[in-house]
């Protein structure tokens, strides 16, 4: 997120990161990276770096509560963990467990934290890759992750069960385009571009349906899966060693989850994927599944956020930038 949380304290933040994970006089900096946790650069008394991410529990936008959403960054957490250290995979920057072993922390009610290795390097813009050899890098990277899936304990990584979060409060709204939106400066804005474009939107939420159904029944490459796996979400240090962060969407879906964000029209790193994960085939139908799930969950996300009251902040102003972009490009 691009702006601090005014009601997270940050001595009880660098506290617990020493109660738990031995941080002594820890100094925090919030980076405003990413979208959708905070994160901090902390640096202990012997001047190591860390990477702290604090996410929120209480996500109303997809109707879940906190119980459920830290099970299920444990559960994610937990299979980054068990790759990096149990099937040693160099790419895997995973949360590091405390000193009792927990991968994930509560702060207060609302918050969870989790600490990472502080990873030196560059990474790219939010999207796909411009360049074939990242590509190719990159289908290799995700073939040496599928293949790990037969490694993982059973019950450990959970299922993806094809939904899109916060659909119901978007088909809500698509029925409620008559009368105006009074719950933020964004609120009436919202209505607006979804009244012009809620036909189209009608249409991808039937499409999906079709293409989730399909997949549902005949997909057979269900294999552990980062999710996220955009150029924003690799950092390649100074060696030109690939690491792949942000691990909180894992699940166990079909490969086109990943491989939909890395591959181009021309298929640039499917080679270097087979010559890992071995024979398989691509399914088009789970291709454009991902594509359209990215694009509605986004649009289904931002438009919760405006209906529901809200200011004009850094982040709420990104958010309406985001979902106008969304929904010009339906």
């Amino acid at each position: 997120m691009l702006s601090e949380p005014q009601d997270l304290d940050q001595a009880e933040l660098a506290a617990l990161l020493e109660r738990h994970w031995r941080l002594e006089d820890v100094s925090l900096r919030y980076l405003p990276v990413g979208f959708g946790s905070h994160h901090w650069q902390a640096e202990d008394a012997g001047s190591t770096r860390w990477f702290v991410t604090v996410d929120e529990l209480e996500r109303s936008t997809v109707g879940d509560d906190g119980v459920s959403v830290f099970a299920r960054l444990e559960a994610a957490f937990g299979c980054a963990a068990f790759l990096r250290d149990d099937v040693a995979l160099d790419f895997v920057v995973a949360p590091l467990r405390d000193e009792s072993g927990a991968i994930i922390r509560r702060l207060g009610e609302r918050y969870a934290v989790t600490v990472s290795p502080f990873v030196e390097g560059t990474s790219g813009s939010f999207g796909r890759y411009d360049s074939p050899d990242d590509r190719r890098l990159m289908g290799n990277v995700l073939g040496r992750l599928h293949v790990a899936t037969e490694s993982l304990p059973a019950g450990l990584p959970r299922t993806d069960d094809l939904a899109i979060p916060a659909r119901a409060a978007l088909e809500q709204a698509l029925q409620e385009l008559d009368d105006p939106w009074s719950t933020g400066p964004f609120a009436e804005r919202t209505r607006r571009q979804l009244r012009a474009s809620a036909e189209s939107i009608t249409a991808h939420l039937e499409r999906y349906d079709e293409l989730a159904a399909g997949v549902r029944r005949g997909s057979d490459s269900w294999v552990l899966t980062h999710g996220e796996p955009h150029s924003s979400n690799v950092i390649r240090d100074e060696r030109g060693g690939l690491h792949l962060v942000d691990w909180d969407t894992t699940l166990l879906a079909p490969r086109e989850r990943d491989l939909r964000m890395v591959l181009d029209d021309d298929r640039t790193g499917w080679e270097e994927y087979v010559a890992v994960a071995g024979p398989a085939t691509l399914d088009e139908d789970a291709l454009e599944l991902y594509r359209r799930w990215w694009d509605l969950t986004e649009i289904a996300l931002y438009t919760d956020l405006f209906r529901r009251p809200h200011e004009e902040t850094e982040d709420t102003s990104a958010s309406w930038t985001y979902l106008g972009e969304y929904l010009r490009a339906l």
